[in-house]
């Protein structure tokens, strides 16, 4: 078959076609993610507090004055993985290198947020409330961890999507 026959013929949205697009979709938002959250602990590693609990300050707590240093750029790298599924450079990286980065990646962040999973099945049914936490728990169950699985979701799909396209 010729180029101007591919060319001309009807391209089809079939399940290929399909697990492509959400594929590409979950890549950038992955990206994205990472970029977010890599601006973010920068920003708190600066001396920024909006977003954290009252009176809570990166720099003036040793433990997450060394997480924020470590985690500007390990966000910044793990957009590495997840562009490098929807970009043409990324195929001239080792296949398995990107694999590792993206399944590494999705394993922290859902690890992350696991233990967080029984407080938010107890708010949602009602056997707590979110008066029943204290702040820096309600700062870690319901906008942190949830920030951190959304994160693993994002990177699951890319990782997915990625060996089936």
């Amino acid at each position: 078959m010729d180029t101007q026959t591919l060319a001309a013929a009807p391209r089809t949205a079939g399940p290929s076609r399909t697990v492509h697009r959400w594929a590409s979709r979950a890549a950038w938002a992955a990206a994205a993610w990472a970029v977010l959250f890599s601006a973010v602990h920068l920003y708190w590693l600066l001396g920024g507090r909006v977003g954290l609990p009252a009176g809570l300050s990166v720099r003036d707590n040793l433990p997450l004055l060394v997480i924020d240093i470590l985690a500007v750029p390990l966000c910044a790298a793990a957009a590495v993985p997840a562009l490098a599924t929807v970009r043409p450079w990324g195929r001239r990286l080792p296949g398995r290198l990107t694999t590792v980065g993206l399944w590494a990646t999705t394993a922290l962040l859902l690890l992350h947020a696991a233990p967080s999973v029984p407080d938010w099945a107890a708010l949602a049914v009602g056997a707590r409330t979110t008066a029943d936490l204290d702040p820096m728990n309600r700062f870690a169950t319901l906008l942190y961890e949830p920030f951190f699985m959304t994160g693993g979701l994002l990177f699951a799909l890319t990782t997915l999507g990625r060996r089936r396209s």
